[in-house]
């Protein structure tokens, strides 16, 4: 209830800001796939080493897009993003191996900058950088590892929320699209990368220390202005 608090506050302050009595102001939507991953923190105290492997999933929401110049504006974006990575964990100084299934899904509010440099008949290329602040909406992990206890490997599992994690994450993007007009409606395809600059405590096996990661995102979507 506390996050989707945040979430309704953010729509308000964003939606109720200077810019949205601009003329020429457009409306759209985007949707497509997010590759997913998270990278760690290198130091030498840390007590293991960790195989990273991307989570696919989904992401999509709403835009507005703010004209300044012909070929320069600036896009508030409303969006849904599946985050977070596969994980091979091996620990240095013990017989225990874990992967793990990190998912983590936000509500991310993008805040981007266009600018179109190349046009091909009716359709413009375009470079694409900003910030975004992202809300966690919930997240879960799935945990199965094999520990060596007296010469015999033992099995174990878990699944479970992630409840201590950051609510808030912050992170830079850039990116490149195409806009075509298709069927008397400008349309668009799009890829982003997305990094984070938070350090998220993810959980390990239970009683072992957390791995410190960042997240990381890479989103190919399709969409389209009212």
């Amino acid at each position: 209830m506390k996050r989707m608090l945040y979430v309704y506050l953010f729509l308000f302050l964003l939606l109720h800001n200077p810019l949205s009595a601009q003329k020429g102001v457009r409306f759209g939507f985007r949707g497509g796939y997010s590759m997913a991953t998270q990278y760690g923190i290198l130091a030498p105290d840390i007590p293991y080493t960790v195989d990273v492997f991307y989570r696919h999933g989904l992401t999509g929401g709403l835009l507005i897009y703010y004209p300044i110049t012909e070929s320069f504006g600036i896009q508030q974006e409303f969006l849904y993003v599946q985050k977070g990575s596969i994980e091979d964990i091996k620990l240095k100084d013990r017989p225990i191996n874990t992967h793990t299934e990190y998912d983590l899904n936000y509500f991310e509010i993008p805040i981007v900058m266009r600018y179109a440099f190349a046009h091909l008949g009716n359709c413009t290329i375009y470079g694409c950088s900003g910030f975004a602040l992202s809300i966690l909406l919930n997240g879960k992990y799935h945990l199965r590892g094999v520990a060596e206890v007296d010469g015999l490997p033992v099995d174990f599992s878990d699944t479970n929320k992630i409840d201590e994690v950051d609510t808030f994450d912050y992170g830079f993007l850039y990116g490149a699209g195409v806009n075509c007009k298709l069927f008397g409606k400008q349309c668009f395809f799009e890829y982003r990368f997305t990094i984070g600059w938070n350090i998220l405590m993810m959980p390990t096996a239970e009683g072992e220390d957390p791995a410190p990661l960042r997240n990381q995102d890479y989103i190919f979507t399709l969409g389209m202005y009212f």
